[in-house]
């Protein structure tokens, strides 16, 4: 039961940390068709969640160490002292990233598709000015 846990560990690390990470990446860049601006707001947090999930997982390689260490498996051990390397060249290419970036990687809301509203109604400002159009 061990093994496969430790196993179950290695490879979501190795598999689905990258995942989240690409597909945050890949949506942080791409322009959403967002009609309104909650929609906007949605697409943003989704994209965020990706990213710092992702960018938390990334973080498995020390927890698989330390379960490998408790469980005496060097096998395993090995596997995991590898992949801290790995981790830190993911962190590495996320700075990378967000360097490159023209702007924020996380906190990023995209711009809303909906027409500019409508001016319904006119407050004339003191001066004796009337309403724009008038």
């Amino acid at each position: 039961m061990k093994r496969l846990g430790l196993g179950g560990l290695f490879f979501v690390w190795l598999y689905g940390v990258p995942f989240l990470l690409l597909v945050g990446l890949i949506r942080r860049t791409a322009k959403p068709y967002a009609p309104t601006r909650e929609a906007a707001e949605a697409f943003g947090a989704t994209t965020d969640a990706l990213l710092i999930v992702g960018l938390l997982l990334n973080a498995l390689p020390l927890i698989g160490l330390l379960f490998a260490g408790l469980a005496e498996d060097e096998g395993w051990h090995r596997h995991f002292r590898w992949a801290i390397g790995g981790m830190v060249l993911l962190y590495l290419l996320v700075v990378l990233v967000s360097r490159m970036a023209t702007g924020v990687l996380i906190g990023h809301t995209p711009a809303d598709d909906g027409p500019a509203p409508a001016i319904t109604q006119c407050i004339p400002r003191s001066g004796g000015h009337g309403c724009p159009g008038g």
